[in-house]
């Protein structure tokens, strides 16, 4: 999968906001609410991998990690986020930056989203952990591909989206083509449709097929430590490592003889389970290996986890857990409405 730079004319900008008699109002909020975060399909990937699962290695889809931060940017509209994304557990693989703006109105059936690309990426390179990178954004920063926009609805309880048929074409000659966006959004589920298709017949230029989606996950963050010979003389602690629920791991070294272990995390939908196939999976593994020196299985709404083999003590807080919040307050500070 490729970013795509095209030189084409800039698109008009959304307007800040919407009219109070706009019937898609609430709906913007809602969805720009849910699109707010993080979402990662590590989960697709260990399903395709597993070996039940049939899927020839040539139709696994890459791995996926995608940020969506809402920033202050009020010369491009009210509803505006920074979206970067990183491939293969890799935040240096960084392939997708993009200005996303969401607005409604002007005669629109419903909710758009326009994409936009900038023209020096690596200067907003990792905005997401400083928004304040976006201070002084400025149209000449940013260009719009005309014709690529995103149109939302909202269908049963979550949000379907698109571009318009054949719309978004570019390309010259035999490689003029067309892109296919198709998103589907929830309270925890973001999965994605992002291909383009040869003009000339409709074959597969770049992606996957268009019925197989990225099935990202929402992901819930959370800050873990270790303590290695917890009853020795020479105890080793290592605090503040932070590790995400869809598959977030981080690799620590035991100074005593530099042994080097990973803490995984896995925010489960077991496919092959009829009974309680939900659950949060953290384990300690010695670093390359599959089997775990510890684990523990714990609802997936556990907000606080920990393993002890007596060698070693681990453990890990939902980011926002003050361990006097209700669950639902700690479900608006994690990022998810």
């Amino acid at each position: 999968m490729r970013i795509l730079v095209l030189a084409l004319l800039c698109a008009p900008l959304a307007a800040a906001g919407a009219p109070e008699n706009d019937p898609f109002a609430r709906d913007l909020l809602v969805l720009t609410g849910w699109f707010e975060g993080e979402f990662d399909n590590e989960e697709q990937r260990w399903f395709q991998a597993d070996p039940r699962s049939n899927t020839p290695e040539d139709e696994r889809h890459v791995r996926v990690h995608a940020t969506h931060r809402r920033i202050d940017a009020p010369d491009f509209g009210e509803h505006v986020f920074y979206v970067e994304e990183y491939t293969e557990n890799d935040p240096e693989q960084v392939y997708r930056q993009r200005l996303v703006i969401f607005s409604t109105g002007a005669g629109a059936d419903g909710i758009r989203m326009q994409q936009g690309f900038f023209h020096e990426p690596e200067r907003f390179l990792g905005a997401q952990r400083d928004p304040s990178v976006f201070d002084g954004l400025a149209e000449a920063d940013v260009f719009f591909l005309d014709q690529c926009d995103v149109f939302w609805k909202r269908v049963a309880g979550q949000f379907q989206g698109g571009m318009l048929p054949k719309a978004c074409v570019f390309g010259e000659g035999e490689v003029r083509r067309y892109a296919v966006h198709d998103l589907y959004l929830s309270a925890t589920k973001y999965w994605r449709v992002d291909s383009t298709f040869l003009v000339a017949d409709d074959s597969l230029h770049i992606g996957m097929p268009a019925d197989e989606p990225f099935e990202l996950r929402r992901v819930k963050r959370f800050t873990c430590g270790i303590t290695f010979d917890p009853r020795g003389p020479e105890t080793q602690e290592i605090t503040d490592l932070p590790l995400h629920s869809q598959g977030g791991s981080a690799d620590v070294s035991r100074e005593r003889d530099g042994q080097e272990f990973t803490l995984l995390m896995r925010d489960k939908e077991y496919p092959y389970y009829s009974t309680r196939p939900d659950f949060i999976y953290f384990s300690i593994r010695r670093k390359g290996e599959l089997a775990s020196v510890v684990f523990t299985v714990n609802d997936p709404d556990s907000r606080s986890l920990a393993v002890n083999t007596g060698d070693l003590v681990a453990y890990c807080y939902r980011d926002g857990y003050e361990f006097r919040e209700s669950l639902e307050e700690l479900t608006l500070a994690d990022g998810r409405r």
